[in-house]
């Protein structure tokens, strides 16, 4: 922070009166550096050791001091430099308060004569500290001169780090409170960037999160968004509408003999939903009945069954499909007491024209 405040005092302090110049460090410290001139009621300068009581406060009169200390400073030929505030940001004195109208309050002793200077003196911001108020805009040409080579530095850098271990890690480096949070564009268009660290070649980017991680696509519903994770030479994509579409492979990792083994989706041209079980003929019939909950998500006026006897008999068949349910039966009137598996396969429901549909995510990216 950089603020140059001015402010001429002649306060008669018994025989002392204090001419004061007060001026901001540029130190990362909650820090003023505070000048000035003693003289006593004749206007002599004064020579020695003083001491200075400085309190600070969201109000012009009255109120609770938010930081006070007491400094002993040197004087020489009445000038006078010392420094106001504590040495580390959470030492007293936050970031928060620095942010509030401040007023100094300043007490004067020679050892004989303590008085108070009134009224207090409002701190001021210099152009500089204006900057990061809120609406304040930092801007500049983005190139190497600006935020180095490889983007090793930035236009705004907050350097912070951890001992490794995330159940104890150090205070954040940026911490955004607001329901829009961060809000990402580009100078020439309309689109948002993150990176990660572009001055290394295996730089990766970690989130985490103690509970859900949520990411809203075409939030403002005004065109076909795409969550899309591009990795040469596939991608995967999920619509806004939540359809998944991956130009690679989609698969399972299990542990098999201590080693994590992939076992890959069977893909089809159109949208399945199947349902298995097994059943028994008695007398060479048997009844099925599908699954309420399952048949709730397909469309039941046009579904396959599969069959597999598991015992000796003439063969199987199904007749008498309805919405509930099938009948199975053993072929050339067979009367049969054997079990069987069955297996059955129906169009999602609402997805029954789809079949070899065009990738628009894929297809719109290719055009960008």
């Amino acid at each position: 922070m950089n603020r140059r405040l001015l402010n001429l005092l002649a306060v008669p302090l018994g025989s002392i009166i204090l001419l004061l110049v007060v001026g901001c460090s540029t130190a990362l410290t909650p820090q003023v550096s505070y000048q000035g001139r003693l003289t006593d009621d004749t206007g002599k300068p004064l020579n020695g050791t003083y001491q200075l009581d400085f309190a600070l406060y969201h109000q012009n009169s009255g109120g609770t001091a938010i930081y006070s200390e007491t400094d002993s400073v040197a004087v020489s030929d009445g000038l006078f430099d010392t420094v106001v505030g504590p040495g580390a940001a959470l030492s007293g004195l936050t970031p928060e308060d620095m942010t509030k109208p401040l007023w100094l309050e300043v007490t004067v002793s020679n050892g004989t004569i303590t008085e108070t200077l009134t009224p207090r003196q409002r701190l001021y911001g210099s152009p500089y500290a204006f900057t990061l108020m809120p609406g304040a805009v930092i801007s500049s040409t983005m190139n190497a001169n600006v935020y180095g080579p490889n983007g090793i530095n930035g236009v705004v850098s907050v350097n912070n780090s951890y001992n490794g271990d995330l159940s104890d890690p150090a205070s954040p480096a940026l911490r955004v409170v607001g329901e829009r949070g961060i809000e990402l564009t580009s100078p020439t268009g309309d689109d948002g960037t993150i990176f990660s660290d572009q001055s290394q070649t295996s730089s990766d980017v970690f989130i985490y999160s103690k509970d859900n991680i949520q990411v809203y696509v075409d939030n403002d519903s005004n065109e076909t968004g795409a969550f899309i994770v591009l990795a040469s030479p596939g991608s995967c994509s999920i619509a806004d509408g939540g359809d998944l579409n991956c130009s690679g492979t989609k698969s399972a990792s299990v542990s098999v003999q201590d080693e994590q083994r992939l076992l890959y989706a069977i893909e089809s041209p159109e949208v399945w939903f199947e349902d298995f079980g097994t059943a028994t003929l008695r007398n060479g019939r048997a009844v099925v009945s599908i699954d309420p909950l399952f048949a709730a998500t397909i469309n039941l006026d046009d579904y396959h069954i599969f069959l597999t006897p598991l015992g000796d008999c003439q063969g199987l068949y199904v007749e008498n499909k309805t919405p509930t349910g099938f009948e199975v039966r053993e072929l050339g009137g067979g009367s049969a007491n054997v079990s069987f598996d069955y297996r059955i396969a129906a169009h999602r429901l609402g997805y029954e024209d789809d079949r070899l549909e065009l990738d628009t995510v894929w297809h719109d990216q290719e055009e960008e």
